[in-house]
C-alpha cells in the first residue's frame, strides 16, 4: 500500500469536504468527528496561525484514496512552560468530548505513517492525544503497538444504551432510582407545581440556558478549596486557552430540550446533537435552576425523554458524554473511559 500525506491549513477546510463526508460515516465516528462541527470550530474556535502554532488537517491517501483525517494542532516551539511542543489533536480545550481521526474503516499502517511523516515535518516525536474513547481503534492501536507511552491518563464518561422496551429499561433502574423519581414527582404534586416538558425547544432564549449552566459552575466553584483555586489561576495563566465559544448557540446541529414549571419558567434544559447516522444523542451541555433543585427537573426531563425515545424506536444511544455526575448513573448509564495519551513514535 502506498501512502501520502497533504497538510492542509484549518481555514481552508472547505477543499476536503467531500473527502471528508465519505469518511464521516465510519462507525466509530460521533457528531464531533463531523464536518459540520469542525466547520463550527473553524469559524469560532480555530486560531490564526502564529510563530509558536499552528493548525492543519493532514489528509492521508492509500493508493490515491483518502481513508483518514487528522485534525492537528502542532506547537512548533514550547512557550508558557506548560504549552509543549508536540503534536495535539485539533479540538482540544473546546466542548469536543470524544477527540479522534476521522476514517471509515481504520487503518493502522495509514496511522503509522502519518505520525512518522509528521513527525519528520516538524521535527518532533511527542504526541499527546486528549479525550480518546477506550474502544476507539486509534487510542487502542497506539497501547498497543510498541509506542512509548509517557502517560495515560483516564476521565470518566456515561452512557445509556437504550432497551428495546420501556418495560426492559424499567428493570435496569436500581430500586433506589425508581424511589427518587417517585419522590421528585410526589414534591412536585405536594406543592401544586408541574413540569411541561418539550425535547426540541425552538422557542427558549438560549441565553438563559447558559445562565442555569453558569449558575450552577459557579456555586460548584466556590466550594473548590482555596489552594486548588490558587493552583488553577497559576496554571490558568500559562495554558494557551483557545476562543471560547457555546455550541447551542454556534453549532447548527444544536437542539434543545427543557423543563418548565407552570408558568413557563425555565427549570432545567440539555444540549445535544444527533450523530451523522441519527442513531445516538450526544449531550453537550446541561443546566438546573438551583431555586428548583428539590424537584429534580433535569433527572425528570431525561427520564421522559428517555421513555419518549425506547417508544419511537429512533435513538440506540444516548451518551451523557464527560463527567460522573450521579444522575447519569440514576437513569442507567454506565461507565465508559476516556484517555488522555501521550507518547513518542521513536
Amino acid at each position: 500500500m502506498k501512502y501520502i500525506v497533504e497538510y492542509v491549513p484549518a481555514k481552508q477546510l472547505g477543499t476536503i469536504k467531500s473527502q471528508w463526508n465519505v469518511l464521516e460515516h465510519g462507525k466509530e465516528m460521533t457528531l464531533f468527528q463531523s464536518f459540520q462541527w469542525y466547520q463550527m470550530l473553524a469559524e469560532y474556535y480555530i486560531p490564526a496561525d502564529t510563530n509558536y502554532f499552528a493548525s492543519v488537517f493532514a489528509v492521508v491517501q492509500a493508493n490515491e484514496t483518502p481513508c483518514l483525517i487528522a485534525p492537528l494542532w502542532i506547537v512548533k516551539h514550547t512557550f508558557k512552560l506548560l504549552n509543549k511542543k508536540g503534536v495535539y489533536l485539533l479540538g482540544r480545550d473546546s466542548y469536543g468530548d470524544y477527540l479522534n481521526l476521522v476514517y471509515d474503516q481504520f487503518d493502522g499502517a495509514a496511522l503509522d505513517f502519518l505520525l512518522e511523516d509528521v513527525s519528520k515535518k516538524y521535527g518532533t516525536n511527542h504526541f499527546k492525544f486528549e479525550q480518546l474513547m477506550e474502544s476507539s481503534s486509534t487510542y487502542q492501536h497506539i497501547v498497543k503497538t510498541g509506542y512509548q507511552i509517557i502517560e495515560d491518563r483516564i476521565e470518566p464518561c456515561a452512557s445509556l444504551k437504550l432497551p428495546a422496551s420501556v418495560n426492559d429499561y424499567q428493570k435496569m433502574l436500581s430500586k433506589n432510582a425508581r424511589q427518587n423519581l417517585r419522590t421528585a414527582n410526589n414534591r412536585l404534586a405536594k406543592d401544586g407545581k408541574f413540569l411541561v416538558f418539550t425535547f426540541d425547544d425552538v422557542v427558549t432564549d438560549k441565553n438563559s440556558c447558559l445562565s442555569l449552566r453558569e449558575s450552577k459552575l459557579a456555586v460548584k466553584y466556590a466550594k473548590v478549596s482555596v489552594l486548588r483555586k490558587y493552583k488553577y489561576r497559576l496554571v490558568n495563566k500559562l495554558l494557551y486557552h483557545f476562543p471560547r465559544f457555546a455550541p447551542i448557540q454556534t453549532y447548527d446541529g444544536s437542539k434543545v430540550m427543557t423543563a418548565k414549571d407552570e408558568e413557563g419558567q425555565l427549570r432545567a434544559f440539555f444540549s445535544y446533537g444527533y450523530d451523522t447516522e441519527g442513531r445516538c444523542v450526544r449531550i453537550m451541555s446541561a443546566g438546573t435552576d438551583l431555586e428548583f433543585a428539590r424537584y429534580s427537573p433535569g433527572m425528570l426531563l431525561m427520564y421522559t425523554y428517555i421513555i419518549k425515545s425506547i417508544e419511537d424506536g429512533l435513538v440506540h444511544e444516548i451518551d451523557f458524554t464527560r463527567g460522573d455526575e450521579k444522575y447519569k448513573f440514576t437513569l442507567g448509564s454506565v461507565l465508559q473511559n476516556n484517555h488522555t495519551v501521550t507518547f513518542c513514535n521513536s
